[in-house]
């Protein structure tokens, strides 16, 4: 008989919390809209990874420090890929295309001449894109020392509503 009151009980309240939930301004979806990049529970890190590379961040991290405004983005991608669409505020340094002799001059041009400890991160593509991680690994050689990697990258921004910045309107 207490195992029957209980079974009723635990049915009339999930009847009631689901309707509530219909009803409701704040509902909350059965379905989830989960991202397919990352399971939310943190940074995507490639295979590539090696100890001493900069710090992975999350689309979550990536998002907050935007936000804030006191990091700057950068887009290693090329320049056709960046002017289609970027995150906002970002500059391009499309690692593929980097001139050759000592880079410190050109990336020091790039960014504003800001100092090698103001933090920057880098992205590209997103997962099948590994030049983050390069350019990454050479300003750490050439003595940045606030870095961070956003592997997620481009798609992962996209793929997740936030805003973006196109200089050219593009096909495809």
């Amino acid at each position: 008989m207490l195992l029957r009151q209980f079974v009723i009980i635990i049915l009339v309240a999930a009847v009631a919390g689901v309707g509530l939930n219909l009803v409701s301004p704040n509902r909350i979806d059965f379905i989830g809209k989960y991202r397919s990049l990352s399971s939310g529970d943190g940074p995507i890190v490639p295979p590539t990874a090696e100890p001493g590379d900069p710090p992975f961040i999350s689309i979550e991290v990536a998002e907050l420090e935007h936000s804030n405004y006191q990091v700057v983005f950068i887009d290693a991608r090329d320049a056709g890929e960046f002017v289609c669409g970027t995150i906002p505020g970002s500059v391009n340094i499309p690692f593929e295309y980097l001139p050759e002799g000592d880079l410190r001059p050109y990336i020091d041009s790039v960014l504003g001449g800001l100092p090698g400890d103001y933090h920057f991160i880098i992205f590209c593509s997103g997962e099948e894109c590994d030049l983050s991680l390069h350019l990454g690994r050479t300003m750490q050689e050439l003595g940045y020392t606030n870095l961070s990697i956003f592997f997620g990258g481009w798609r992962e921004w996209v793929q997740f509503g936030l805003d973006v910045e196109r200089r050219e309107s593009c096909d495809g």
